[in-house]
């Protein structure tokens, strides 16, 4: 595991911004290399965000249970989508044990509750439906408008991003980290370069870049759930 302090120092020892007998960054408000810092707090950025986009690295599965008292509730603050296609609100105590009833959205969402119910955010009862209400915040919406106080547990995926010095890149083995430093390190040098040496360094741009591609195609190899079928076609015997 390593956290997105040390994968910008790591960036920066391996573009030589570091070196000899230089400490290690130990903030980012640190008043030396300042500048580097900021770009390779970029490159860091910027390379784990491509790989969640490929999907080579995927969103973390959790779970979390909404204490439901209103009409709206705020999801969790990592929220990014549900985990299934078809999500189920699982109905629990206090203590989060299910207890055996859940809840789906309301078929249709809002707009088909709305002609079906002109009083479905006014009409108090136990929930038997959610639905999305739409919005910048992520929230979710309930009907029947709750009459009480209602526990109910959901899986989602959360955000694996990292913005402060402590958050955990989302690598396992030592062997993933460097692969990824390696790959952001090269981003790094492509943010610093002037447009004369990105032409000479990057000559087909950053996308196809050949050190990036080799990385990727490691990483991808070393993130694998299962290992490779050892043999692909048909036996004849």
């Amino acid at each position: 595991m390593s956290t997105f302090l040390s994968a910008v120092n790591d960036v920066l020892v391996l573009d030589g911004i570091l070196a000899g007998d230089d400490d290690d960054v130990t903030s980012f408000s640190s008043t030396q290399h300042v500048a580097s810092i900021r770009f390779a707090k970029r490159a860091v950025q910027q390379e784990l965000a491509a790989l969640v986009a490929d999907e080579m690295v995927a969103y973390e599965q959790t779970t979390d249970v909404l204490t439901v008292s209103s009409r709206l509730v705020t999801l969790a603050s990592d929220f990014v989508r549900f985990q299934d296609q078809e999500p189920w609100l699982y109905e629990t105590d206090s203590g989060g044990t299910e207890k055996g009833n859940w809840i789906i959205e309301y078929p249709g969402g809002e707009e088909k509750l709305r002609r079906v119910d002109i009083r479905y955010r006014i009409n108090q009862g136990k929930p038997t439906y959610w639905y999305n209400p739409g919005g910048t915040t992520k929230q979710l919406a309930f009907y029947n408008v709750p009459d009480g106080t209602y526990y109910y547990r959901y899986f989602y995926q959360k955000d694996v991003s990292v913005s402060v010095e402590s958050d955990t890149v989302p690598f396992v083995t030592t062997t993933e980290v460097n692969t990824f430093v390696e790959m952001a390190a090269r981003r790094f040098k492509y943010l610093r370069s002037s447009p004369t040496a990105r032409e000479a360094l990057f000559p087909e741009g950053l996308a196809k870049d050949p050190v990036i591609l080799e990385a990727r195609n490691k990483l991808l190899q070393l993130l694998r759930y299962k290992p490779p079928r050892e043999a692909y076609g048909r036996r004849f015997q």
